[in-house]
């Protein structure tokens, strides 16, 4: 990795991917990296101040989906607190998808937590021919690697998928044996399922909801060159407005935020 010089409290700053993180070796022996979202909160998002056995167990919730992905709140530092979304990463790991979507997309793979802060990062700075930005999503604010060596067995990895990963951009060095934790900022707000709920909508119109919603998402990201492989209702997120109603853009399209990039993807 190329570190240059030291920076605030600790923090060197080292380019990834073409993303500039700033890298401190933490108390525990861990390697935590912040985005430039994530500098202004380093306090807050160093291990020690969310990840505490006891605090992350009375704090996390575990939320939908297959991976390991919690909402949790760090310990207030300077008087200050932050709700963030913790996911285990499953670089390297098998896709847990059905036949004829690995048929469909034989390439794909789990992102790893550089290459989708990567990816990420170019959906959040395209916009329409209008000069508006199209998708609203989390701001990515830092990957923490423990400092545990896990057995091979233990991780569900595959050694050749690493390996390819390490090839295409080796400055990650990624470890085939460390977790990988990319640590979010909280969006408020209901995901399409449980908007669904909140909504009383049952039967058909339940169904065709999700599914247009769904579908909106995924046309909306394909006319910008972007697709998230597993794509589903519980990565949308919907707020509502004072009058319970769904909100929306002023042009009146549906407003909704992306909340799962761990199979976010170019289109070729």
């Amino acid at each position: 990795m190329n570190t240059l010089t030291t920076t605030a409290a600790g923090f060197a700053p080292v380019k990834i991917m073409g993303i500039q993180y700033h890298h401190a070796r933490t108390f525990d022996g861990g390697d935590l990296y912040l985005t430039r979202y994530g500098l202004p909160f380093k306090e807050q998002l160093r291990p020690e101040n969310w990840r505490e056995s006891d605090w992350f167990l009375a704090h996390r919730q575990q939320l939908r989906g297959t991976s390991m992905i919690y909402r949790t709140q760090t310990k207030p530092a300077g008087g200050v607190g932050l709700d963030i979304v913790v996911r285990y990463n499953r670089v390297g790991e098998e896709l847990p998808v059905d036949t004829l979507t690995l048929e469909k997309f034989i390439t794909a793979d789990f992102n790893s937590p550089f290459e989708e802060i990567a990816i990420l990062n170019e959906l959040r700075h395209q916009r329409l021919a209008d000069g508006r930005r199209i998708i609203p999503t989390k701001k990515p604010l830092a990957v923490f690697a423990p400092p545990d060596l896990l057995h091979l067995w233990q991780t569900g990895r595959l050694e050749s998928k690493i390996a390819q990963k390490l090839a295409s951009y080796p400055e990650a060095q990624l470890d085939i044996r460390r977790q990988y934790i990319v640590i979010y900022g909280w969006i408020d707000g209901l995901d399409a399922v449980q908007m669904a709920d909140h909504l009383k909508l049952a039967g058909a119109e339940r169904e065709t909801f999700l599914a247009e919603t769904t579908n909106y998402v995924i046309n909306e990201l394909a006319a910008i060159g972007f697709r998230v492989l597993d794509m589903k209702p519980a990565h949308i997120i919907l707020r509502l407005g004072p009058d319970n109603r769904l909100r929306r853009r002023k042009n009146g399209k549906l407003l909704y935020a992306l909340v799962d990039y761990e199979l976010l993807d170019r289109i070729d």
